[in-house]
């Protein structure tokens, strides 16, 4: 039996953690690691990246911001050495180190905020799934299709060519009994080892609101429905911007 989500109070804080890139190459190493273009940042600029294993599957969302020496990056604290590990492994003969720069601020300070925003966190990137799960214009605001090359690319250039058919959307999912909600969301799509639909970060007390995994055949080709009282929104789906 798949045990209940842990619901979080809305006002639960949520940590940052900033990794120093360093050296000569920073920013070429980033360049070619990160979905973003990172050689085009100049002072005072940042930009919203994905680091992404060879395969195409979101590790965690960067925020890169440019600094005279290098890039600063800022993660999920609970990411951070995940993110510093899948970097180094690809750091031969290059001049680029990655410091601890300590805790940082982010683009959410709770995970309230988290689930209202409709940001994909540590839960939904656990699930090793492609970028386009998160939506388009997730897509959209972390990915440079004009670039060049880095790792993860062929799979997000794959599903951008093919409209950015998935099989999994990220969706938030309002409810008065968990229960239900978590029935609802487990109702369409695959079971046993291919089910990855279900509720994945959640906040609430006597109402609840979460962030989900939700299968393309539960809502059809609606952005919204209401199902047995739960309200079930598509996250980040709004539009294609030409390119």
């Amino acid at each position: 039996m798949t045990p209940p989500p842990i619901v979080a109070p809305p006002t639960e804080p949520v940590q940052w953690s900033l990794l120093a890139a360093r050296g000569d190459d920073a920013r070429t190493f980033l360049q070619g690691q990160l979905s973003c273009d990172v050689l085009s940042l100049s002072a005072g600029q940042s930009s919203e990246g994905l680091l992404l294993t060879p395969g195409g599957e979101v590790i965690t969302s960067v925020a890169c911001h440019f600094h005279p020496e290098g890039v600063d990056l800022v993660v999920r604290a609970e990411l951070a050495a995940a993110t510093t590990s899948a970097l180094r492994r690809f750091l031969m003969r290059t001049k680029c180190d990655f410091l601890d720069g300590g805790a940082s601020k982010g683009a959410y300070a709770t995970v309230g905020e988290q689930v209202e925003r409709g940001e994909p966190g540590p839960n939904e990137f656990a699930l090793g799934i492609a970028a386009h799960s998160f939506g388009q214009l997730f897509v959209e605001r972390h990915v440079s299709f004009t670039k060049g090359c880095y790792t993860g690319q062929e799979l997000i250039g794959r599903l951008d060519a093919r409209g950015g058919h998935v099989p999994f959307h990220l969706a938030r999912v309002i409810g008065d009994d968990l229960e239900t909600m978590v029935s609802v969301v487990a109702g369409a799509g695959p079971t046993g080892n291919r089910a990855l639909q279900g509720l994945t970060t959640v906040v609430g007390d006597t109402g609840f609101s979460a962030l989900a995994l939700v299968h393309r055949t539960l809502l059809g080709d609606e952005s919204s429905a209401l199902i047995e009282g739960v309200q079930i929104e598509l996250l980040h789906g709004d539009s294609r911007s030409a390119r």
